[in-house]
C-alpha cells in the first residue's frame, strides 16, 4: 500500500462553497474517523492532566497528616501518568494524521479541480495564487484539524477543574469559570487586526509568487530582450512589500504572545495568593494548596490553547476562503444537462467555423498561413471551451460534440499540444497514462514495456530513453526540465500514441526537432496510425508528404484541399497559397534550429 492510499479519495460530489463553516464540516466528514479518535485522545490526555494535581495534593496530605496512607495515592498517580503518556502519544499521532489528511486532501482537491477546469482556472486565477493556495492555505486548513483535539480537551479539562474548585470555594470556582473565558476573550481582541494584516500579507505573497512563476516561464525571452535588471528590481520591490507585510503581522503577533504570557501569569499569581490565604486561615491543607497551585499553573495551558486556536482558526478561515475562491472557478467544459449517446466509432468530424471535415481512417493535415488559426481548429476539435463551441460548433456524427458527455470526448479524441508537459514521476507511468486509467490493459509488465517501447520508437525517442541511466524507469523531474525541448516533444508524441485514441490531433509535433528526426517521425507516425483518424497541424513538408489529405486554410477558413504532390503541381489560389507556406517552411535550417533538439 502506498502512502497516498490512506488519504481521502477525490470527491465524487462538489463540496459546499456557500460558507466557510459548511466547507470545513464537509472536510471533517471526509475524515470523521481520525478526527473523532483525535478528540477522544485529546480529551483523555487533558483530563489526566487535570486529575494529576488533585491526586498529588491528596498524596501530600496523606504523607503529612496523622493516619494517612500515601501508597494508594502514589499508585493512582502512577496510573494517571501512564494514561496521560499513552493518550498524549496517540493524540499527537492522530493530530498529525488529521493535519496531513486535511491539508493533502485539500491539495488533491485543488489539483483535480485544476485538471477538470483546464484553461479556465488560469484565466481567472494567476499561477501564483494557485501555488500559494496549495502550498500555504491548504496547510492552514490542516492546522485547524490539528488543534481541534487539544481545544476540545482543554474545554473539558477547564470544566472539570471548575467543578473540583467549587468543592474548595464557591468564589474560586466562579473565578475560574468566568476568568478563563474572560482572559481568552481579552486576548481575542488582538486577533481581528492580526487577521486583517495576515490577509494583506497573503495577497502580497501571492503576487510575489505570480511574478516569480511568470519570470521562470519566460526566462529565455527575458534574457533575450535584456530584461534581467528590470525583473530583479521588480522582484526586489515586491519582496520588500512582502517583508513589510510580514513585519506588520509580527507586531500584532508579538503583542498577542506577550498578552498570552502576562494574563495567565496574573491569573496564576492571584489563585496562588488566594490559596495561601486559605491555608493561613486554616480553611485548606498544604496538600490542597499544592492542588490549587497546580490547577492555577495548569489553567495556563487551556488559555494558551484557546488563544492559539483563535489564531489558527483565523488563519484557517482566511485560507479556506482562498481555497473556496479557487474551487468556485467553473470548468470551461461541462456535461450537458441532457447528454446524447456518443456517435459510433468512425464518425466524421466537421468544424463549422473553418469548414474542415475530418474523414475517418485518414491522416489529415491542416495548413494555414496563420499557424495560430490552424491550431484553433485543432483545439476546437478537442473541445476545450464550450462557450467558444457554442459560437463555432464541431459536429461529431452530425451532432455538436458539446452534446456528448465530456468523458466520451476525452477518451476518443486526444489533442497533443505544441508545448507539451511531462509530469514528475516514473517515465513509464508518465507515458503510459492509459494503463493507469484502464489497468486491464496491462496483462504483464513485459507486455506494457513492449507497448511503450513501440510508441517510443514511433516517436523517434528511443535514443533519448536509452541515454537515461534507468531507461523507462527513470524518475522525471517536474515539467521534465531535464529534457531538451525536442526530447520533451518526442516523448509527449509517444504518450499521445499510447492513448490509442480513435481521433488523435497533433499540433506542430515536430517544431523542435531537426530535419533528420522529423523525417523519421513522419514515416513512423503514418505507419503507427495506419487506418486510424489522425489530424496534424503542421507546415512541415516531410509530414505533409505523408498526409492522405491536406486542408488548406486562409486565416481559419478552408480554401482548398488535396495531397502534397497534387497541391505542389496545381495552379489555383489554394495551391499557390499552399506552396508559399510550404516553401517558406522548407528553407534550410540553421544552427539555431538544430540546437533546439540538443
Amino acid at each position: 500500500m502506498s502512502p497516498s492510499d490512506d488519504l481521502p479519495k477525490p470527491p465524487t460530489t462538489r463540496p459546499p462553497l456557500g460558507s466557510v463553516p459548511l466547507f470545513l464540516l464537509w472536510l471533517a466528514r471526509r475524515q470523521r474517523g481520525t478526527l473523532l479518535a483525535g478528540v477522544l485522545f485529546g480529551v483523555l490526555w487533558m483530563t489526566a492532566q487535570a486529575i494529576w494535581p488533585l491526586l498529588l495534593g491528596r498524596a501530600i496530605d496523606a504523607a503529612t497528616l496523622p493516619g494517612g496512607s500515601v501508597g494508594p495515592w502514589l499508585l493512582a498517580l502512577t496510573g494517571v501518568m501512564l494514561v496521560q503518556a499513552g493518550a498524549g502519544v496517540l493524540r499527537h499521532r492522530t493530530a498529525v494524521a488529521n493535519r496531513l489528511r486535511s491539508s493533502l486532501g485539500v491539495a488533491r482537491l485543488i489539483g483535480h479541480h485544476a485538471a477538470d477546469t483546464g484553461r479556465a482556472i488560469t484565466a481567472d486565477k494567476t499561477t501564483g495564487e494557485i501555488v500559494a493556495t496549495v502550498s500555504a492555505d491548504a496547510n492552514r486548513v490542516g492546522a485547524m484539524f490539528d488543534i481541534v483535539a487539544r481545544l476540545l480537551g482543554s474545554i473539558v479539562a477547564w470544566l472539570l477543574i471548575t467543578g473540583i474548585l467549587f468543592t474548595f470555594s464557591v468564589e474560586l470556582g466562579l473565578v475560574v469559570l468566568l476568568g478563563v473565558p474572560a482572559a481568552t476573550a481579552l486576548l481575542a481582541v488582538l486577533v481581528r487586526p492580526l487577521q486583517r494584516r495576515q490577509l494583506e500579507q497573503r495577497a502580497e505573497f501571492g503576487a510575489l509568487a505570480t511574478l516569480g512563476a511568470d519570470a521562470v516561464a519566460g526566462l529565455r525571452v527575458l534574457r533575450g530582450v535584456g530584461g534581467e535588471k528590470e525583473f530583479v528590481q521588480r522582484y526586489t520591490d515586491r519582496s520588500q512589500r512582502v517583508r513589510a507585510a510580514g513585519v506588520r503581522v509580527a507586531r500584532v503577533a508579538s503583542l498577542l504572545d506577550a498578552a498570552q504570557t502576562l494574563l495567565p501569569g496574573l491569573f496564576l499569581a492571584g489563585v496562588a495568593l488566594y490559596g495561601a490565604q486559605l491555608v493561613l486561615a486554616g480553611e485548606a491543607t498544604p496538600g490542597e494548596l499544592v492542588t490549587l497551585y497546580g490547577y492555577a499553573a495548569f489553567l495556563v495551558l487551556p488559555i494558551r490553547t484557546a488563544v492559539e486556536a483563535l489564531g489558527v482558526f483565523t488563519r484557517g478561515a482566511v485560507g479556506a476562503r482562498r481555497i473556496m475562491d479557487v474551487l468556485r472557478v467553473e470548468s470551461a467544459v461541462q456535461d450537458p444537462a441532457d447528454p446524447i449517446a456518443p456517435p459510433p466509432v468512425g464518425s466524421e468530424l466537421h468544424d463549422v467555423a473553418s469548414g474542415v471535415t475530418i474523414r475517418p481512417g485518414l491522416l489529415t493535415a491542416i495548413v494555414d498561413e496563420n499557424p495560430d488559426a490552424a491550431a484553433e481548429v485543432a483545439t476546437r476539435l478537442g473541445r476545450f471551451d464550450d462557450l467558444a463551441a457554442a459560437e463555432a460548433p464541431v459536429l461529431w456524427g452530425g451532432a455538436p460534440h458539446t452534446s456528448v458527455p465530456v468523458r466520451a470526448v476525452r477518451k476518443r479524441i486526444v489533442v497533443n499540444d505544441a508545448m507539451p508537459h511531462l509530469f514528475r514521476g516514473s517515465l513509464l507511468d508518465g507515458l503510459d497514462v492509459r494503463s493507469i486509467r484502464e489497468p486491464e490493459l496491462v496483462s504483464t509488465d513485459t507486455a506494457q514495456l513492449r507497448r511503450v517501447e513501440s510508441a517510443v520508437a514511433a516517436a523517434a525517442a528511443k535514443e533519448t530513453v536509452e541515454a537515461l541511466p534507468h531507461g523507462l524507469h527513470e524518475l522525471v523531474p517536474e515539467r521534465g526540465r531535464s529534457f531538451s525541448g525536442g526530447e520533451r516533444q518526442r516523448l509527449s508524441l509517444a504518450r499521445a500514441l499510447l492513448t490509442d485514441a480513435e481521433v488523435l490531433v497533433l499540433i506542430e509535433p515536430t517544431s523542435a526537432v531537426d530535419a533528420r528526426t522529423e523525417a523519421r517521425i513522419a514515416e513512423r507516425l503514418a505507419e503507427a496510425r495506419r487506418d486510424r483518424t489522425t489530424v496534424v497541424v503542421t507546415a512541415s513538408p516531410l509530414l505533409l508528404a505523408r498526409a492522405q489529405r491536406i486542408a488548406v486554410l486562409s486565416h481559419g477558413r478552408l480554401v482548398g484541399e488535396g495531397r502534397h504532390a497534387e497541391l505542389l503541381a496545381r495552379d489555383d489560389p489554394a495551391a499557390r497559397l499552399y506552396r508559399s507556406i510550404v516553401l517558406r517552411t522548407a528553407e534550410p535550417r540553421g544552427a539555431d534550429d538544430a540546437a533546439a533538439d540538443r
